[in-house]
């Protein structure tokens, strides 16, 4: 019962990670619909999402393998060293992303205005997580390696999946700087680039997003700031012995007049 219960946390929390990565890879693959693209960093909330998943990962994972070795001395396979071998390397891509790469696009810089140094940053560990993410999750539930596949061929196929994922990351971001569309190339990539968009946000206008990155116009936070009040509405706010004090003084003021 309790092996079941951490087989069953392990898939909860890698569920949980790879929801929150690939919602926040819809996201900015909807950006693409604009002219001036800019791709912000997660937020807090899905950046702490992903490290609690990551680190109940690590924990239900440990347990797991502690169990196994306890009941069979030969539980360690060769697939089995390869994911936590390759594990290993996304925690470290992890810190990473959280060092440099996040840092780096939250300075709000246009795609198209990205040099060589912003590229070589933000491609690269983008590129490892998601092919890092989504093979370990693989392994998980690819039982016939467990005898059939050495640690040497499980990182052969890591490594071609990784040159694919960093291949079609870096031709998402050269997309995305494009803004003119000159000739028939430029407007088929721009017709790329608006069908990347629309994928991202799932079908949804781009008025729907449902989102925002940017705080509110002042015009806009002026319209949703409540009314003020006025001096003609105070008298209504006064204690009712001051509203009728008040009335007794103005009339006996008048009968004096009079």
């Amino acid at each position: 019962m309790t092996y079941t219960l951490l087989v069953f946390v392990h898939l909860i929390a890698g569920c949980i990670a790879l929801g929150a990565i690939v919602a926040t890879d819809l996201r900015m693959l909807s950006r693409l619909a604009h002219d001036r693209v800019r791709i912000p960093p997660p937020n807090g909330f899905v950046a702490r999402l992903v490290t609690t998943g990551l680190a109940l990962l690590w924990a239900t994972g440990a347990a797991i393998v502690w169990r196994g070795l306890d009941g069979n001395p030969a539980y360690v396979t060769p697939k089995l060293a390869a994911k936590v071998l390759l594990v290993v390397l996304l925690t470290l891509n992890a810190w990473l992303l959280h060092r440099l790469t996040f840092p780096r696009l939250a300075l709000g810089r246009r795609v198209g205005r990205w040099k060589l140094a912003d590229y070589a940053i933000v491609a690269p560990p983008v590129a490892l997580s998601n092919c890092l993410w989504l093979f370990c999750a693989f392994l998980g539930i690819a039982r016939p390696w467990n005898r059939s596949m050495t640690i040497a061929g499980v990182v052969e196929i890591a490594v071609v999946l990784y040159a694919a994922t960093l291949l079609l990351v870096i031709a998402v971001l050269l997309v995305a700087g494009i803004r003119e569309s000159h000739g028939w190339l430029g407007a088929s990539l721009v017709a790329v680039k608006r069908g990347l968009g629309a994928i991202g946000r799932l079908g949804e206008s781009d008025d729907g997003l449902g989102y925002t990155d940017a705080p509110p116009r002042r015009s806009e936070a002026r319209r949703s700031r409540p009314p003020e009040r006025t001096e003609r509405s105070l008298p209504s706010a006064l204690p009712p012995s001051i509203v009728l004090l008040n009335a007794y003084r103005r009339a006996r003021e008048s009968r004096r007049r009079a």
